[in-house]
């Protein structure tokens, strides 16, 4: 019979993991946003300056997408500990079956696995 939940122990395992994930998004978000701000504030003192107002525009947006990625990442990691409060994390969402323990710990926040992932990927389910 197919194994189909991880025990406690994996589960923590699996926790530890996202919350050492997490620690390091929150701590990349402030650095991003520190540098975000000092460069927006270089761009505006520099605006009436002869510089290369494109080239400091797209670095501040480069920025702000890149904090935006790290926010997105960081609510799904909270929604992975909510799936192990709930039972359901490591469980694929299309197959019912365990995500394999190396995705999880490269992906924490999986919610399929990669057979399922790929057939969606080329609309195959």
């Amino acid at each position: 019979m197919a194994k189909t939940k991880y025990t406690k122990a994996e589960l923590k395992k699996f926790e530890k993991n996202i919350l050492s994930k997490i620690s390091e998004i929150t701590d990349n978000i402030s650095a991003v946003r520190s540098t975000s701000s000092s460069k927006s504030s270089v761009f505006l003192e520099n605006n009436t300056e002869d510089h290369n107002e494109g080239t400091e525009a797209h670095e501040v947006e480069k920025s702000f997408l890149l904090m935006s990625r790290e926010s997105d990442y960081l609510v799904n990691l909270e929604k992975a500990l909510q799936r192990i409060k709930d039972g359901t994390y490591g469980i694929c969402e299309i197959s019912g079956e365990l995500i394999s323990k190396e995705r999880l710990m490269e992906v924490p926040n999986a919610t399929k696995s990669v057979v399922f992932k790929e057939k969606k990927k080329l609309n195959l389910i």
